[in-house]
């Protein structure tokens, strides 16, 4: 059975409590919290200071140069940031973007990276969220 939108939706809220615990290592799910602020701010080169609550980043500044996959443009203009939030749970629930194009990029990643699974190029079509 594919996965419903909502469903995508609630597990990465889950992800993102589990990964935003106070007092344990966060850096274990950095990979996790990067990859939302990325395709939320369309943003590359991204840092981030736990401990002073900070996220450092390189956001494009003209959408036409955005691609999912890569963000890699070689000629992209781009804006230093610097972020500053008070509750990381709260502000990675602000980065989930709910269109189909990254939720489909999200799931995948979700179910083979951080919840141990290992998929085939088969089992990746199934997780095409319905």
């Amino acid at each position: 059975m594919k996965p419903t939108k909502n469903d995508v939706v609630k597990d990465l809220k889950l992800l993102i409590d589990i990964s935003c615990v106070e007092g344990e290592d966060l850096t274990m799910f950095e990979l996790f919290h990067k990859m939302l602020i990325r395709i939320s701010y369309k943003a590359a080169d991204i840092s981030i200071d736990y401990d002073r609550k900070r996220v450092y980043m390189n956001v494009i500044a003209e959408d036409k140069y955005y691609d999912l996959e890569t963000l890699n443009h070689p000629f992209a203009p781009m804006m230093s940031v610097n972020l500053v939030y008070k509750d990381l749970g709260t502000f990675l629930k602000t980065c989930i973007i709910e269109d189909l194009d990254s939720l489909n990029y999200y799931y995948p990643t979700l179910i083979s990276r951080f919840f141990k699974r290992t998929t085939g190029e088969e089992d990746l079509e199934s997780l095409q969220i319905a």
